[in-house]
């Protein structure tokens, strides 16, 4: 039985020692300034996203058109995870309002073409909240 027990302890050791190393990817996540008003990328972004985020808020019972769309934060190298906020409204622009806040992942080049919806929340805000929010805030 020692005869046999000795190659497979050598092996195992010349396994774990010599073995694939295993190292972290570097996640790189960028903030967007909520103090200013949007850039002309994050401008032109979010108009891409527009069916989409359509699509997700019928998904989720928000039967709603919005605006007032801000990118908050934007991580990953590929696929990216893109969380946003938007204004819902009722009737032409009128309150009530919703705030809609959404975690969207963008498929990567090696994957499908779907995105996947990561989190996504909404509530009633007030006026005055609502002025606040809208304060460095653009739409079409």
């Amino acid at each position: 039985m020692n005869k046999t027990i000795l190659p497979i302890l050598i092996l195992t050791f010349l396994l774990l020692s010599f073995g694939e190393k295993t190292t972290e990817a570097k996640v790189d996540t960028e903030v967007i300034p909520q103090n200013q008003f949007p850039s002309l990328m994050e401008r032109a972004f979010l108009r891409s996203l527009d069916g989409t985020i359509l699509d997700i808020m019928q998904n989720h019972g928000d039967n709603q058109l919005f605006e007032y769309g801000r990118i908050e934060k934007v991580s990953g190298n590929d696929p990216y995870d893109i969380t946003l906020r938007v204004i819902g409204f009722e009737g032409a622009h009128n309150p009530p309002y919703k705030l809609i806040r959404m975690t969207i992942r963008i498929p990567g080049d090696k994957e499908d073409t779907n995105y996947t919806v990561l989190s996504y929340s909404h509530r009633h805000i007030s006026d005055k909240e609502f002025e606040k929010l809208t304060k460095y805030a653009t739409y079409d």
